[in-house]
């Protein structure tokens, strides 16, 4: 950056926002600008401090200086803000201010201030009380979220009476939300999501008549949602998502808000009956999320919506046990969640018709949904389609839209053999009744599959050698268990180098465990129990799979010695060598295995399953609760010693 710009003499504007100055300082020169009137160094990665000479930019309007330092940089004062006396627009966000003593005595010095934002910047203080704002009367427009204060809310916030946005989310506040909020009776946007605030909302909040959206998710609020909602008739977006609110929804509260085009009402514990009555002055509404309560949405099955969704969520809300039929009139809907809802019957024939044009994610799993699926899914704009514990069977879909990645169709009845999917992603279809062998399908999924799940299902055969280092080469997890595979595990598994879990476990293979699995260095879960295989535990175990949290080799005919490499294994919470041949005498190191003896340590590793055989007992673990469990069996062997 050279320092001829200075021959523009007469400048009043210089935005150098979005260039990439790593390796230098802010030019100290920029500070000899005297007409400079808006200044934007955004994103520019410039290294070091902020030049106190910035000061001397007396006619400054605008200051830009968000993102304008590299992540390693720290600013250690903001005393020369005090100079910018013509300031209205100041932005600091993602800068390092943690090592200044005192930010908002600086920031006080600017009385004609309209804009402060002060996003990320590392704060952990806010004075609590102040005698004088000076920006009282000037400021427009507060962000100071994602800090941490650690802090109430500050009542003297309640001053700034010409706040038409504020922004404190994330932000580490604490406690109830104090009366003067409804002292800012000119704000359009409040934004208090993702502190600690608790308690019910103030009955002061019904004066922020001019509001038009309401952030407060992530929280701990308490208390019903009326006597204050409905008087908020500006309302656009509403979004108290995952607190406290319980009670009923009248009609009378949301069912006034005749604004709104975003409504987020998700994890709360909001209860009884949902009629059309609530829903017919919300003739905007785009945005529907009721999930995760108790809620009855009961709604005639001639109801024609006066809106047309794009997003919906009504995860564990009562919908069943018909299908809703006002969902055929919703033409424009891209993401529809109904998980958990209690639906049965049949899916009924138009829904396919109304889905394909727009809907990109689909979840209607867990309920009693029976059917087929139709033969081809390629008029669709699928992206993700989540049906695992429902009732459909017949075939799976032979073609599917090249938009697809994500298909979750476990805990079914599906049969037949496996399609050939070349785009897919991230493939759930365990339990179900597929049969088949692998080879003429999966070897054309050339669209880079990284996680198959195919397990207890009735396929058999020997798994194709010559596809996994080829159309599978991006695997990080495969599960083939308890299926009737048989053969040996083809050497090509070496080349899967990206696998994490691997799990084979009650099956038919035979032989001994391929040499190359050691190529497989990022393996944290290995399940080969319940098969026929036979051959010592190899020593490169030990030295090559040192990140293995699950070894898994039960009722299978290995034999020898139990090899003290594998006391290596830091991370392994499970190993599992019962009901082999082993002889010889436990490793006299085997207490090394540092993971599990430790009272503290404990890997985050998460599996969706497992099985761990335990005192007599198979116990069955779902999901990520496994991280406290420690189990180490070699009997039913011929251990000696």
């Amino acid at each position: 950056m050279n320092s001829s710009l200075l021959a523009l003499s007469h400048l009043e504007r210089l935005d150098l926002s979005f260039n990439d100055f790593s390796g230098i300082r802010i030019p100290e020169f920029i500070g000899s600008f005297k007409k400079l009137r808006y200044l934007n160094l955004s994103s520019t990665n410039f290294m070091g401090g902020i030049p106190a000479r910035l000061g001397n930019l007396s006619s400054l309007y605008v200051l830009d200086l968000s993102d304008a330092l590299h992540f390693t940089s720290h600013v250690d004062n903001l005393d020369w803000l005090s100079h910018l006396t013509s300031l209205k627009h100041l932005d600091l966000s993602g800068l390092n201010l943690t090592d200044v003593p005192d930010w908002f005595s600086s920031v006080n010095m600017l009385p004609s201030l309209q804009v402060l934002s002060m996003s990320s910047v590392g704060l952990d203080t806010i004075p609590a009380s102040v005698v004088h704002v000076n920006f009282t009367s000037s400021l427009t427009v507060l962000d100071l979220a994602s800090n941490n204060f650690n802090s109430t809310l500050p009542k003297w916030l309640g001053n700034i009476t010409s706040l038409t946005q504020l922004d404190l989310h994330h932000s580490g506040f604490y406690g109830v939300i104090p009366d003067t909020i409804g002292d800012l009776g000119s704000l359009t946007f409040l934004d208090l999501g993702g502190n600690q605030l608790e308690g019910i909302v103030p009955r002061s909040m019904v004066d922020l008549r001019r509001l038009k959206e309401l952030h407060m998710p992530s929280n701990q609020l308490t208390g019903n949602l009326s006597g204050w909602l409905e008087q908020m008739t500006n309302l656009i977006i509403l979004d108290l998502r995952s607190n406290l609110f319980n009670g009923s929804m009248p009609s009378s509260s949301v069912g006034k808000l005749s604004n709104l085009t975003e409504l987020y009402l998700g994890g709360n514990s909001l209860g009884g009956i949902i009629s059309e009555v609530h829903f017919e002055n919300l003739t905007r509404l785009q945005v529907l999320d009721l999930s995760g309560n108790p809620i009855t949405i009961s709604i005639g099955q001639s109801w024609v919506p006066p809106f047309q969704l794009r997003y919906v969520d009504l995860t564990k809300c009562q919908l069943g046990p018909q299908f809703p039929e006002w969902l055929q009139f919703q033409t424009q809907i891209q993401v529809l969640s109904m998980d958990y809802c209690k639906i049965a019957g049949t899916m009924p024939a138009w829904f396919w018709n109304i889905s394909s044009s727009t809907i990109t994610a689909l979840d209607l799993s867990n309920n009693q949904i029976g059917g087929k699926l139709p033969s081809s899914l390629k008029f669709t704009k699928l992206e993700r389609l989540y049906l695992k514990s429902n009732r459909f069977e017949g075939p799976l879909p032979t073609m599917l839209p090249s938009t697809v990645q994500t298909l979750y169709l476990s805990n079914n009845s599906f049969t037949g053999q496996l399609p050939i999917w070349p785009h897919v992603t991230f493939v759930f279809i365990s339990d179900n009744m597929l049969d088949g062998g692998l080879s003429s399908s999966i070897c054309q999924w050339t669209g880079g599959l990284v996680y198959l799940d195919l397990s207890k299902n009735k396929l058999l055969g020997q798994i194709p050698y010559y596809c996994l280092g080829k159309s599978l080469q991006n695997l990080y997890y495969l599960d083939l268990g308890n299926n009737h595979f048989s053969g040996e595990i083809p050497h090509t598994i070496g080349f899967l180098s990206e696998l994490q879990l691997l799990q084979l476990k009650n099956n038919s293979f035979s032989g001994e465990v391929p040499l190359s699995l050691k190529n497989c260095t990022n393996l944290w879960f290995l399940d080969l129990a319940q098969n026929n295989l036979v051959g010592s535990i190899m020593l490169w175990m030990g030295e090559n799979l040192r990140q293995l949290v699950v070894l898994r080799l039960r009722s299978n005919m290995f034999f020898g010695v139990i090899p003290w490499q594998l006391a290596r294994f830091e991370q392994l919470q499970i190993l599992d060598l019962a009901n082999n041949n082993f002889s010889g005498s436990i490793p006299h190191n085997i207490g090394n295995l540092n993971t599990m003896r430790s009272t503290s340590q404990y890997s985050d590793f998460c599996s969706d399953e497992l099985d761990v055989f335990t005192k007599g007992q198979d116990l069955h673990y779902l999901q990520c609760n496994m991280q406290l469990m420690k189990s180490l069996d070699l009997s039913n062997n011929h251990l000696i010693g």
